[in-house]
């Protein structure tokens, strides 16, 4: 018999499923690209310009690990065009790209199955959380997420298929070690792939275990980790100050005593359960997890090699993992969500006949999914009706109005720009101080850090401004964003004169810009070896 040739109605059901997968993709570019603007943007995107002419840790307050400032970096590179923070969202769009790509594409590995394909992917996009800050802002919340699934998703075709190839294997190691590299609480999913790779498939012996599956899986993770090594045994000191130090200690401290300037925030392991409680217990991750709990009450005998363990413990690792940190923001809680539509293909693997009971489960999970988050990604349409009014166009238009003030004014090669909102200037190609890089984040722990610790950070705290400002007076301030740390800024500013004017050019989330100009009675300064 010759092979079935598709019909019409199989031709306008694979139309019907790539228009929609196509809206709503245009959806979720519309709303990250409209997203209005948040404060951590201020630490993540900047570097994508000033590692031009500054050091990441030495000369500029950092306080991750870099392979996200070196992303954005590189994008930047690759598109210098395009606006600065224009890149960075397209930068969070395309791994949304290769997160519900990936998604999809292991489902079907795993299950030849279209619904199982679908159901990772419409999980994911539908999830509050990651349609909230966490997924939309240009920060590295995001960006772990592929990394870590295709690692987790790679091994467990390895260890499903009993095909242990030394290549995928390797790449499975890489890319959980660059999950790490961009954001240090991905390393949660390690652990569990470390164990697993020595203790299974349980019915291998031992040595073939460590040479097949551990040993390829390592040294992928090695060299995947190797810029993370090298910046740990070159400079630890700064290394380890901007990443361990810093969240220990003034971080926590600054918290504690701002804690009602910022609602969502959980200080207390009990207010940190309640909120990991609403980020997974709601929507779309609670439907994921019922219709993969579904899944493995349904299984039989699943034959996948001790990857239904490993995922497993992957989930769990990456759950109290989330709850170290202090204190508790919602995104700290969205790693285990890629485990879910793992665990999922691999339950559908052995429920045999019950998949005729699981799939109608999985299709009406998949409709709610999407009625869900339809409000949301309806947004994301609606703002493309006016380009004009994206966030990452509003941010680029109020630079270039800065740029086009101080012109006018003759201040546009008179010195750096202040101000805690560095994405303006910096939009507009006006350079800045690199202690002010990081928006308030340096600045406002400055109070909360001892002296042994301060001496390894690129910051300047309020008390500070008069001396930093002494050498290089700044041509412009900007301020309007942050009253408590503004204050500062606008004590000096007043001191020396400068003029004051409403800037509402520059309006975003925290406020409307009010512009402090240089009076010709400071004289310009030698601005070598700055930002563009």
């Amino acid at each position: 018999m010759g092979r079935a040739v598709p019909g019409r109605g199989q031709y306008a059901r694979q139309a019907l499923l790539a228009g929609a997968v196509f809206l709503a993709l245009v959806a979720l570019f519309g709303r990250i690209m409209g997203y209005d603007l948040r404060r951590d943007e201020f630490m993540f995107v900047p570097p994508a310009v000033l590692l031009d002419d500054y050091r990441l840790y030495q000369d500029l307050f950092y306080n991750h690990v870099p392979y996200s400032a070196w992303l954005f970096r590189a994008a930047h590179l690759l598109l210098p065009g395009l606006g600065l923070l224009a890149v960075a969202r397209l930068t969070i769009f395309l791994a949304w790209i290769l997160l519900l790509g990936g998604s999809a594409w292991l489902g079907w590995r795993l299950t030849r199955s279209a619904l199982v394909a679908v159901f990772g992917p419409v999980s994911l996009m539908t999830a509050d959380v990651l349609l909230g800050q966490a997924g939309m802002a240009a920060t590295n919340n995001l960006l772990p997420l592929p990394f870590a699934m295709l690692g987790l998703g790679l091994l467990a075709i390895s260890l499903v298929e009993r095909d242990y190839a030394f290549a995928r294997l390797f790449v499975a190691g890489l890319l959980l070690s660059v999950a790490a590299g961009m954001k240090a609480s991905a390393i949660a999913f390690v652990p569990a792939v470390a164990l697993g790779c020595f203790l299974l498939p349980r019915d291998l012996p031992f040595a073939r275990r460590a040479r097949d599956i551990a040993l390829p899986v390592a040294l992928g993770g090695v060299v995947g980790a190797a810029p993370l090594l090298w910046l740990a045994a070159t400079q630890p000191d700064l290394f380890f100050a901007h990443i361990a130090s810093y969240h220990g200690g003034p971080h926590v401290a600054y918290w504690r005593d701002n804690a009602s300037s910022e609602p969502g925030i959980a200080l207390g392991q009990g207010a940190k359960l309640q909120l990991a409680w609403v980020v997974w217990m709601a929507g779309a991750p609670l439907l994921a997890l019922f219709v993969t709990a579904l899944g493995g009450l349904f299984a039989r005998g699943v034959d996948a090699g001790g990857a239904v363990l490993i995922v497993m413990a992957a989930m769990l690792s990456a759950a109290l993992f989330a709850f170290l940190p202090t204190p508790g923001f919602p995104q700290y809680y969205i790693g285990p969500l890629i485990c879910l539509p793992l665990l999922l293909a691999l339950f559908w693997r052995g429920s045999g006949n019950a998949r005729a009971l699981l799939d109608p489960a999985m299709m009406v999970a998949v409709g709610l999914m999407l009625v869900i988050a339809a409000p949301r990604l309806a947004l994301g349409l609606n703002e493309l009706r006016h380009p004009d009014k994206l966030t990452v166009v509003r941010v680029q238009t109020g630079g270039n109005a800065l740029r086009a003030a101080l012109a006018q004014q003759g201040l546009l090669a008179a010195g750096q720009v202040a101000t805690l909102s560095p994405l303006y200037p910096l939009a507009a190609g006006l350079p800045i101080y690199p202690e002010f890089a990081p928006g308030p984040f340096a600045m406002r722990v400055a109070p909360y850090t001892d002296a042994e610790l301060r001496a390894l950070y690129a910051m300047a705290g309020p008390d500070e401004l008069p001396a930093l400002f002494e050498a290089q007076p700044p041509a412009a301030i900007i301020t309007g964003f942050d009253p408590g740390l503004d204050a500062a800024l606008e004590a000096y500013a007043q001191s020396r004169g400068y003029q004051a004017q409403a800037f509402p050019a520059i309006t975003d989330r925290y406020g409307e810009a009010r512009l402090w100009l240089r009076p010709a009675a400071i004289p310009e300064t030698d601005q070598t070896g700055g930002n563009p």
